[in-house]
């Protein structure tokens, strides 16, 4: 059994409401509601009822308030135990994080922040995937999305800002028309249906010579003079210029994020705070033409 269920379910026996039960775990109203529904689906039986807008406990769910507080008494125990572990800047931190942040930036971070904190040891797992947080396959999660997953938290770190970008004996106008009419690297696989390579497809269907399903490689493409490519900041690697800011295309969003049970851990803590700080005065991810 969950024990996140088991919470979820123990702050709405308490609180009487999915809204007050949010509030105090600090998760949203649609995680307590999914942890109700599947510790329910779990035990077979209908914990509450709900009476004029109030969370009522049904006669299944009064049974299942000791044995709910007896698990919540383990995990305090067990919390007890390691909390001295957890409140000093030690240990190992599991990272994940898209390929161009693990090839270009993180290296040069671990090196920084292993002076600051020699005592963390930091595990790279290089994906653009997300991993399953809840499971503690990784700690941190540096990811580029419109909206991070709602069991995540964390904060948004900066604008990641789309460019057309090509080697420096490409840099002879920064017109867009005059750029459209060079050869540009297209997109293929499931990076073609991004909103970038649709927009791209409309303005200059004949000048692609070569196509790639993957953005590492569309840079690498591009410095060694295959053609343009529009590229976010992150991917803007030694050798690229920036030839045109694209304004019309919305931005990436990139976030630190951590489990919610995590983020109180004094070596994530710091973690997050160091790699979110030096995201967000990192000048390789600006544009600058």
């Amino acid at each position: 059994m969950d024990w996140n269920y088991v919470k979820s379910f123990l702050a709405i026996a308490e609180t009487g409401s999915l809204d007050n039960a949010s509030q105090k775990l600090r998760i949203s109203t649609t995680t307590v509601f999914r942890h109700i529904h599947a510790l329910e689906k779990e035990t077979g039986s209908r914990l509450f009822d709900r009476v004029r807008g109030q969370y009522q406990l049904t006669d299944a769910g009064v049974e299942m308030m000791s044995p709910a507080r007896q698990i919540m008494n383990s995990f305090d125990t067990i919390d007890a135990k390691v909390s001295g572990r957890d409140q000093s800047p030690s240990g190992l931190v599991r990272i994940t994080a898209p390929t161009s942040f693990s090839y270009f930036l993180l290296p040069d971070y671990f090196a920084r922040f292993h002076v600051e904190y020699p005592d963390i040891q930091l595990e790279l797992m290089t994906s653009n995937q997300e991993f399953n947080m809840t499971q503690r396959y990784a700690d941190i999660a540096i990811r580029v999305a419109q909206n991070p997953p709602e069991h995540l938290v964390g904060h948004e770190v900066r604008a990641l800002s789309w460019g057309i970008y090509g080697t420096e004996s490409d840099a002879a106008t920064d017109d867009l028309s005059t750029l459209f009419a060079r050869t540009f690297i297209g997109a293929c696989g499931t990076l073609h249906s991004h909103p970038v390579f649709k927009w791209l497809e409309t303005r200059c269907r004949e000048t692609k010579q070569h196509q790639c399903d993957d953005l590492v490689a569309m840079a690498h493409l591009a410095r060694a003079g295959n053609g343009l490519a529009c590229l976010p900041t992150d991917l803007a690697i030694p050798g690229l210029k920036l030839l045109a800011p694209l304004s019309d295309i919305a931005s990436n969003k990139l976030w630190v994020l951590t489990h919610p049970d995590l983020r109180h851990i004094e070596r994530i803590k710091q973690s997050m705070r160091w790699i979110s700080k030096s995201l967000r005065s990192e000048p390789r991810l600006s544009q600058a033409v």
